[in-house]
C-alpha cells in the first residue's frame, strides 16, 4: 500500500466532516480549529479562505440559535478557531467578538464556588466535568495574547490546572476521571475515558504550543502538560492507541481520545518537552490509526456522546457503543496529523 499523505488526509476527514454534519455544534468548533491550524500549517490559501467562510455565520451571530444547547457561549463566535486565527494574525474582525465572549467567560459564566472552574450549563454549579478544558483554555489564552489581556491567560491557566488537579487518579498513573456530581452528589465518575483525556490535553497542549518561553506560568503548565501525557503513554496500545476505557485494553480502541493525545504528543515533541524517543510512539499510533480511517475520510470506532453514563463505572463508560463517522471524530484525526506534518512526518506507510 502507499504512502499516505498527512496533510491530504488531514483535508480529507474536515470534508468528510462537512459533508454529513453541521458546524453549529461544540464538535464543529473541533474540526473548524483543527481546519485553522491545517491552513496555517499547510500555508494553503484555499484552505484559510474555506475556515474563514466557514467561520463567517458565526462571527454574524448566525449560528447556535436560542433553542440549541450551547454550554459555553465562545461556541457561537466559533470558539478555538476564531481565537486561533485572530491570534495568527489572519482574522482581524473577529477582536470584537473574542474580547466579548472571553469577558463574558470570565465574568458571567458558572462556576462551582470552591474550585472557580466552570460548571455544566442548566445543571448544579457543582456538576464540573473535563470537557470544559477544551471548550474555554484555547480560546481564552489566544485571547489573551491577542488582545495583550493577561487575566484571559491566567484564566486559562487555572482552568486547565484546577480541571486536571481536581480529576487526576494518582492510581492511574495520573490520567483523568471525567466528571463529578453526575453520578451522585460530591461523586467522581469511575472511567478513564479516552475523550476526556484527550479534552484535559488539549488545553494544557496549548498553553505548551502557545505560552511565550518567560512566562511564569510556563514551567508549572510544561509539568501538568507531561505528566498527563506520560500516563496516557502508559497505556498506549500494541497499535499506538488508546482504548475507550485507557486502563483496560479489553474495551474497544477509540479514535477520537487517540487522536487528541497524538496531538498533544506532537506538540510535546515539537517543544521538546517531552523526550525526543517519544517520536517512534507518535509514528506508531499514526499508523495504527490509519486502520480506522477509509479513503474518503470516514472515521471508525468514535465513541458517541458520552457524559457520565449510568451510574459512572468503567464498564458503564466501556459499554457505550462507537459510532461510524460520529461528529467527535474528524477534529482529533486532523489535529493530530497535521501536527506530524509540522514535525516534518510528510506522510506515513500503512501498517
Amino acid at each position: 500500500m502507499h504512502a499516505v499523505d498527512c496533510l491530504e488526509l488531514s483535508e480529507k476527514v474536515l470534508n468528510r466532516h462537512y459533508a454529513i454534519h453541521p458546524l453549529d455544534h461544540y464538535t464543529g468548533v473541533v474540526s473548524l480549529h483543527a481546519a485553522a491550524r491545517l491552513a496555517v500549517i499547510s500555508g494553503n490559501p484555499a484552505i484559510l479562505s474555506d475556515v474563514k467562510e466557514k467561520l463567517q455565520p458565526f462571527l454574524n451571530e448566525e449560528c447556535f440559535n436560542k433553542n440549541q444547547h450551547c454550554s459555553y457561549l465562545n461556541y457561537r463566535c466559533g470558539g478555538n478557531a476564531t481565537a486561533f486565527l485572530l491570534a495568527q494574525g489572519l482574522l482581524p474582525e473577529a477582536a470584537d467578538n473574542v474580547r466579548r465572549y472571553a469577558e463574558e467567560l470570565i465574568h458571567e459564566a458558572r462556576r462551582d464556588p470552591d474550585s472557580g472552574i466552570y460548571s455544566m450549563k442548566n445543571k448544579t454549579d457543582k456538576h464540573i466535568w473535563i470537557d470544559s478544558v477544551f471548550a474555554v483554555t484555547p480560546f481564552l489564552l489566544f485571547a489573551g495574547l491577542t488582545l495583550n489581556e493577561d487575566i484571559y491567560i491566567e484564566e486559562a491557566f487555572q482552568q486547565a490546572k484546577k480541571m486536571l488537579d481536581i480529576f487526576r487518579d494518582p492510581e492511574a498513573h495520573g490520567i483523568m476521571h471525567q466528571s463529578r456530581d453526575f453520578a451522585g452528589v460530591g461523586k467522581f465518575s469511575e472511567d478513564h475515558w479516552s475523550r476526556g483525556n484527550g479534552w484535559g490535553l488539549y488545553g494544557s497542549t496549548e498553553l505548551v504550543n502557545y505560552l511565550p518561553d518567560n512566562d511564569p506560568r510556563r514551567p508549572e503548565a510544561e509539568k501538568l502538560f507531561r505528566d498527563h501525557l506520560k500516563g496516557c503513554l502508559h497505556y498506549q496500545d500494541d497499535q499506538g492507541l488508546w482504548r475507550q476505557e485507557i486502563t483496560d485494553h479489553s474495551s474497544y480502541v477509540e479514535t477520537s481520545g487517540s487522536g487528541l493525545i497524538l496531538y498533544a504528543l506532537g506538540v510535546g515533541l515539537e517543544k521538546k518537552v517531552i523526550e525526543a524517543e517519544h517520536m517512534n510512539d507518535l509514528i506508531r499510533g499514526l499508523r495504527g490509526y490509519l486502520a480506522y480511517i477509509a479513503h474518503d475520510g470516514s472515521v471508525f470506532h468514535c465513541c458517541r456522546g458520552c457524559l457520565c453514563p449510568g451510574d459512572g463505572s468503567i464498564e458503564a463508560y466501556k459499554n457505550v457503543p462507537w459510532i461510524m463517522n460520529d461528529p467527535h471524530a474528524f477534529g482529533p484525526a486532523a489535529l493530530a496529523f497535521a501536527q506530524a506534518c509540522k514535525l516534518g512526518i510528510k506522510s506515513i506507510d500503512p501498517q
